[in-house]
């Protein structure tokens, strides 16, 4: 969650992205028993354009992003053969305007808010249980803040809310219909520290995500909770790992992220890699 790139008025971010899963867990938390041979992985590369204004609205850094992530999926057990691998997902694109809050001499408050639109616009076919495309309209606004402290200590959070409209190819139990997703509040989140006998520029820590799910899915207009009248059908996800960070001359961003999830309900539980570069242009 460092703050957004400047120095120039077009950047390019790189998104590479690994997951792999060997749980699904339940509404209780408890794991489904799916099979040994039951996981997922997951492939993402998601280029990213950012623009950034050189001008400034009542002294605020103003701009656009838009970002289209390219996902390939390998199941084993359960879910083999269930894979939509047409790999175009949902292009993503909202405003953003921040700016920088000091805190006496040593210290800031970097800022940014953003909103963001997903248009459906990825590969969806209602037949697969894994798809790259979610077939509905999303409105993702979020909070980026990021305290820099003196001794290169940054700490760092990215504060998100999701709705969902519905998904109208959705089939649930042979029955095709209209699927809701239940509105999301989820957070990353890190503590960094400059390496200053390397470089202030290298700096490394701890970093992670939370998310909760607010309310039910709906199918047909029901909640699934009273659909399946077991558990709720509300996902909750906690992780945490290291996180490396870098800075060259050039305004070359590289960042490097390890997480292993924990205390996961109705989602499966894993581990992911998140590698980002950000080229100034």
């Amino acid at each position: 969650m460092m703050p957004r790139p400047v120095g120039g008025v077009i950047h390019l971010s790189n998104y590479m992205v690994y997951y792999t899963a060997n749980k699904l867990m339940d509404g209780s938390g408890k794991k489904i028993n799916m099979g040994d041979d039951y996981g997922v992985d997951v492939l993402v590369y998601t280029p990213q354009l950012i623009y950034v204004s050189p001008t400034k609205i009542g002294g605020l850094t103003w701009g656009v992003q838009a970002l289209l992530p390219f996902i390939n999926y390998s199941a084993s057990g359960a879910l083999e053969g269930m894979e939509n691998n047409d790999v175009l997902s949902d292009l993503c694109i909202g405003p953003y305007i921040g700016g920088i809050i000091p805190f006496g001499p040593n210290s800031r408050l970097h800022w940014f808010f953003d909103f963001d639109i997903y248009a459906p616009i990825g590969n969806y076919d209602k037949k697969k249980a894994l798809n790259p495309g979610y077939n509905a309209w999303t409105l993702e606004p979020f909070l980026a803040l990021t305290l820099q402290l003196p001794y290169g200590i940054t700490v760092g959070t990215r504060q998100h809310f999701t709705y969902n409209f519905k998904n109208d190819e959705y089939i649930y139990n042979g029955q095709e219909g209209d699927m809701k997703g239940g509105m999301l509040w989820h957070f990353n989140y890190e503590v960094m520290k400059s390496v200053d006998f390397i470089s202030p520029n290298l700096l490394v820590g701890a970093a992670g995500y939370y998310g909760i799910q607010l309310n039910e899915d709906e199918f047909e207009g029901d909640d699934m909770k009273d659909i399946i009248g077991q558990h709720s059908s509300e996902m909750r996800k906690f992780a945490i790992g290291p996180a490396i960070w870098y800075l060259n001359k050039s305004g070359i961003v590289f960042s490097l992220r390890a997480y292993w999830e924990d205390s996961v309900k109705n989602n499966p539980e894993g581990e992911k890699v998140v590698a980002r570069l950000i080229v100034p242009f």
